[in-house]
């Protein structure tokens, strides 16, 4: 595609921006939503609009009759077991309209002489019931890529274009026969891990309360990862929490600011992100994050320094949830500045915070 063309969807989309990225935090709520109310666990929901660089470097490498293909908003559902995946999948089905023409539905999958350890994959748009909403109008046009993975094919992702380079013909053989080991050695490992949390559960039904053998389960339940929900439960259970962060933000130096129900919704999502993205990603691990923040002002210090640090080009909007995010991003920062933290939404929620969205 010639560059005059290339600038002018470029300036087009960054003139949109905006919307594309409200209507990509309001569909990964949704799908969040819709993800929980089915009871699967999940261990991530990121959702984001690709940078206005990101873009133009995929229309450098398109040709006009490609633009169709080309998708500016993401949805990344993370799940532990392949059936879980397929339990989505009839979610989206019902709640959304298919382009079923660049969709990869899990039944496209089961061809044995596929290639690697691919995500089911939808394009999806709202449905007229939805697009019809007053709240949803303005995305009625919009369309976005959901993509459902297990941790196994997140792996996978993650690491095959790192090791599929070009090499020379023999080597290239012998590098694909290697990728095709490795894709149905993680494909067995994903089966392997659901058949043996099916023979957990049998067996956990056979083992009589207060028998031998019945509190194991519960020690492995209490340190499973967390809900959104759950998460949610720790901060309303304790009614001194919320006020105690919010009074630590202002105390900080940070402007009293009064936030919006949806304001302090996003706020807890992109707590709940930046907690899994950091490893903090059980109950007893938030609780003792937050013990640790208490005790001898730790965190109270620590958010004065943030404070002060960027004092001079920052309009502050911090309520009790954004005072935590700040938290774990600076005390996780070593763990998170290798990560892709626009992707990951940990910049959005960041600048955010800051004034800057």
């Amino acid at each position: 595609m010639d560059k005059r063309r290339i600038n002018e969807i470029g300036l087009r989309y960054v003139e949109s921006l905006k919307l594309y990225e409200e209507f990509a935090a309001r569909i990964r709520n949704l799908i969040q939503d819709l993800v929980e109310l089915e009871g699967v666990e999940f261990y991530a929901i990121e959702g984001w609009a690709e940078t206005p660089a990101e873009l133009l470097r995929v229309l450098s490498t398109l040709e006009e009759k490609d633009l169709a293909g080309v998708d500016l908003v993401r949805v990344r559902v993370l799940l532990r077991f392949p059936e879980d995946v397929l339990k989505i999948e009839e979610v989206v089905k019902s709640e959304f309209e298919i382009d079923t023409s660049r969709s990869v539905p899990s039944s496209d999958l089961e061809d044995p002489f596929r290639f690697g350890y691919p995500a089911v994959v939808y394009v999806l748009a709202l449905s007229s019931s939805r697009s019809s909403l007053r709240e949803w109008a303005k995305y009625k046009t919009l369309s976005f890529r959901l993509e459902l993975r297990t941790l196994l094919q997140e792996a996978w992702a993650t690491i095959f274009p790192r090791v599929n380079q070009t090499v020379g013909s023999i080597s290239e053989k012998k590098l694909t026969r290697e990728l095709v080991l490795l894709s149905s050695l993680l494909e067995k490992a994903d089966e392997g891990f659901l058949n043996l949390r099916k023979v957990i559960k049998d067996e956990a039904l056979l083992v009589p309360p207060g028998q031998p053998g019945s509190k194991k389960p519960e020690s492995v339940e209490a340190e499973r990862l967390f809900t959104d929900e759950e998460l949610y439960k720790l901060f309303r259970d304790d009614d001194s929490l919320l006020a105690r962060w919010n009074s630590a933000a202002i105390e900080a130096g940070f402007p009293e600011f009064t936030p919006s129900a949806d304001y302090l919704r996003e706020s807890f999502s992109h707590l709940c992100n930046i907690f899994r993205v950091s490893g903090i990603d059980t109950l007893s691990e938030v609780k003792k994050f937050i013990a640790d923040m208490d005790t001898d002002g730790k965190g109270l210090q620590q958010l004065r320094k943030i404070h002060d640090a960027f004092r001079e080009n920052a309009n502050w909007r911090v309520d009790p949830f954004s005072a935590l995010f700040l938290l774990v991003l600076n005390f996780k920062w070593d763990e998170l500045r290798d990560k892709d933290l626009v992707k990951l939404n940990i910049k959005k929620g960041s600048d955010r915070i800051h004034g800057q969205d």
